[in-house]
C-alpha cells in the first residue's frame, strides 16, 4: 500500500528536508537568544491550552523548538542531525523520510491535545495537563532508525572514543526503559503516607502527581511511535512462524541424518577395504589380491556409461573407477612395482606389488 501512495504522491515529497530542519532549529535558537528582551520564543512552543484559545500556530511552530541548550556542542549536535538525516533520506527515499519525520511530528501533537482534553475533562480547565513536548525525542527517533539501517557505523564519542551506532542505541533504549520503570515504581508507590507529605510540601496532591507521572511515560511513547511502527514495519516475522518453524526442524533433522548416512557409507567402505587387504594377503584366486571378479563388474558398470565419458582410472584393488564414483581421488603407488592406481580409500591400505624376477 505505500509503494502505491508513493506513486501518486511522492513528487510532493519535500527533498533535503533535513536542511530545513536545521533552519528552523536555527531559527529556535535566535528566539531563545532574545526571549529575555522579546519574548517571542514562549510563543512557538506547544501549549494546548493557547492553543484551545485560538493560537492555532503552535501546532506547527513548535517544531523549531531547540532540542538542547545552546552550549558548544550544539556544533556537533548540528553535524550529527546532518549526517543523520542525508543517511536516512537516501536509504529510505524522499517520500519514505518524509512520512517518518511527519508521522513523529503528527503523533507527539495528536497526543499532546489528547492528554490535555482528556485531563481537562476530568479534572477540569485548572487540572488539565500539557504535555512537555520536545524535538529531542524526534531526534532520537531518528537516530534508532539510524540504528537499525546502520548498525555497524562508528562515531567517535566525544571526537576520541569510537563506538558502534547499535551499542548508542541500545544504551538510549536502556535509559528510556529505566525512565519508564522508575515512573511506573513512582506510581505504585503514591498511596504511601511519605511520599503524599513530600509531595505537599511542593504544592502537589496525589492526583496531580499520578496525572503527570502517566502523562511523562505517555510523552515517552508516543514520541517514539513512529519509531515502533518503522521497526516492525521493517522486521521479517515470517521467521518465527510455525510454518518457518517446523521447516527448520525439518531441515535439520534430514541434515542430521545425511550426515549419519555418510558415516555409515564411510564405515562399510572402510570394512570392504580391510576385507580386500586379508584377502589380498591370503593370496586368492581371480588375479592378483582375488579381486578379479569385482574388477569385470566394475567394467560392466563403466560400459553402461555415457559414452562420452572416458575411462581415465581405475582402482587396483577394489575395481572403482572416475566413471562409477567420480567423487573418488586416484593416486599411483611409488612403492609397487608396475603402473598400480589406488583410489583414495586404498592408497594406504593395499599390498605393495613386487614384480617375481
Amino acid at each position: 500500500m505505500l509503494e502505491r501512495i508513493e506513486k501518486k504522491i511522492g513528487k510532493y515529497a519535500i527533498k533535503n528536508l533535513i536542511f530545513y530542519i536545521l533552519g528552523g532549529y536555527v531559527i529556535g535558537y535566535i528566539l531563545l537568544l532574545t526571549n529575555e528582551r522579546l519574548g517571542w520564543y514562549s510563543y512557538i512552543t506547544l501549549d494546548p491550552a493557547m492553543v484551545m484559545k485560538g493560537q492555532i500556530w503552535r501546532l506547527f511552530t513548535w517544531i523549531c523548538t531547540v532540542p538542547q541548550g545552546l552550549s558548544f556542542f550544539v556544533i556537533f549536535m548540528f553535524l550529527l542531525y546532518y549526517f543523520i538525516g542525508k543517511s536516512l533520506e537516501q536509504n529510505l527515499g524522499a517520500f519514505r523520510y518524509n512520512l517518518y519525520m511527519f508521522s513523529g511530528w503528527f503523533f507527539m501533537t495528536l497526543g499532546a491535545m489528547v492528554v490535555y482534553w482528556i485531563t481537562y475533562g476530568i479534572f477540569g480547565k485548572t487540572g488539565a495537563v500539557s504535555m512537555n513536548v520536545s524535538t529531542y525525542y524526534l531526534n532520537l527517533a531518528s537516530f534508532l532508525a539510524f540504528a537499525v539501517l546502520f548498525p555497524d557505523v562508528r562515531v567517535y564519542f566525544f571526537g576520541i572514543l569510537p563506538i558502534k551506532v547499535k551499542w548508542l542505541a541500545w544504551i538510549d533504549v536502556a535509559y528510556l526503559g529505566i525512565t519508564i520503570i522508575t515512573s511506573i515504581i513512582a506510581l505504585i508507590g503514591l498511596p504511601n503516607a511519605t511520599v503524599q507529605q513530600a509531595l505537599s510540601m511542593y504544592g502537589y496532591d496525589t492526583a496531580t502527581a499520578r496525572v503527570s507521572i502517566i502523562t511523562d511515560i505517555f510523552s515517552i511513547i508516543i514520541s517514539l511511535l513512529n519509531f515502533i511502527i518503522f521497526f516492525l514495519a521493517t522486521r521479517n516475522f515470517r521467521k518465527i512462524s510455525p510454518q518457518e518453524i517446523k521447516r527448520k526442524m525439518e531441515f535439520r533433522r534430514n541434515v542430521r541424518q545425511g550426515y549419519s548416512d555418510r558415516n555409515q557409507y564411510g564405515k562399510d567402505q572402510q570394512e570392504y577395504g580391510r576385507q580386500d587387504y586379508r584377502q589380498a594377503g591370503s593370496g586368492t584366486a581371480h588375479g592378483f589380491g582375488g579381486f578379479g571378479q569385482r574388477q569385470d563388474e566394475a567394467r560392466k558398470q563403466s560400459s553402461n556409461l555415457n559414452s562420452g565419458n572416458m575411462l581415465i582410472h581405475r582402482c587396483s584393488v577394489c575395481g572403482r573407477t572416475n566413471l562409477t564414483n567420480p567423487e573418488l581421488t586416484f593416486r599411483y603407488c611409488s612403492k609397487c612395482e608396475g603402473n598400480h592406481e589406488y583410489c583414495q580409500d586404498h592408497l594406504f591400505t593395499h599390498l605393495h606389488v613386487k614384480n617375481e624376477s
